[in-house]
């Protein structure tokens, strides 16, 4: 991970040497590789080739036969647990972890992914197609002027992802620009801080805000510690820093609402459960003397993931 920012620096300083110096090795070092150069790095070096680093060995594999044979005998290559550690923003989880560890957080995430949860994510990914249109006619004045005209597409894409994982995987749903809630769409009790256009309850960012603040910039997380974000001196790291503890604060309020309202037998249809909270929480709670007493690490495991 510290070798991607370097990269940015050194990439083209490197690529502006005379070729002899640097062909047929430069091409493999950039972080995105394969999706520059696909096949051809293959196509000179072989199906399946080392690339050699003081920081260890990475073998870029294109063989169909060798990804059969390590796909059958996946047990046998064990992830390199140290090198996965800058993506433990809130923990361990199912991508840091190995053997009976790993198992534990794979139980946690794995009954958010089925059928189901493809349905839900399909049919709120419509409404907010739908959502994103009317927002360019309201830019356009409802098209009055004969047209109506989008100058960029992306940052409007990004809302519309960032808004179907709010309101698939955590139940919350977020207004676009100039957008109210409707009649019969006021926000369910408690999630009024999670949907308001400003922060509430102590937060200094809005949920919104804070969660799209972690997928453009977590790159950031990966580069410095939390504890290194907060004291640099400039102002895009010290919001990332902001982004992440306004988020993680989000996420131990949503995991309490949803505690709350599990245990008062209400289970949420509309959305498709992330990270398996509600199905965790359930045979917890089943499992449980008190109503309302969860052991706290299945509890952070559903966090950290």
């Amino acid at each position: 991970m510290t070798w991607l920012p370097q990269s940015f620096i050194l990439m083209p300083l490197w690529r502006s040497l005379p070729k002899r110096w640097t062909d047929p090795w430069i091409s493999v070092l950039d972080p995105i590789w394969s999706y520059q150069e696909r096949f051809y790095p293959f196509s000179v070096h072989g199906d399946a080739f080392l690339v050699v680093s003081p920081g260890g060995l990475y073998l870029a594999n294109a063989s169909p036969t060798l990804i059969h044979q390590i796909a059958l005998r996946r047990t046998d290559w064990v992830k390199p647990v140290e090198h996965y550690s800058v993506a433990e923003h809130f923990g361990p989880n199912v991508l840091t972890t190995e053997g009976s560890t790993w198992r534990d957080h794979r139980k946690v995430s794995s009954g958010a992914f089925n059928e189901r949860s493809n349905a839900v994510v399909w049919k709120e990914s419509v409404k907010q197609a739908e959502k994103m249109i009317k927002a360019w006619e309201r830019r356009n004045d409802g098209g009055a002027k004969g047209g109506m005209w989008v100058k960029d597409v992306y940052p409007d894409a990004a809302t519309t992802s960032l808004h179907i994982i709010s309101r698939s995987g955590f139940g919350v749903r977020l207004l676009w620009d100039g957008e109210e809630m409707g009649e019969g769409e006021e926000a369910d009790e408690g999630y009024e801080r999670f949907t308001s256009h400003t922060p509430r309850g102590g937060h200094t960012m809005t949920f919104k805000e804070s969660m799209h603040t972690m997928l453009r910039d977590f790159i950031w997380m990966g580069v410095f510690s939390k504890a290194t974000l907060k004291r640099l001196p400039f102002k895009q790291t010290r919001k990332v820093y902001e982004g992440y503890t306004n988020f993680n604060d989000y996420l131990h309020e949503l995991l309490e609402l949803k505690k709350t309202a599990i245990g008062n037998g209400l289970v949420e249809r509309d959305t498709f459960d992330l990270m398996g909270i509600s199905s965790v929480l359930i045979s917890l709670l089943e499992a449980s003397q008190c109503p309302f007493h969860i052991p706290s690490r299945p509890i952070q495991q559903i966090n950290n993931n």
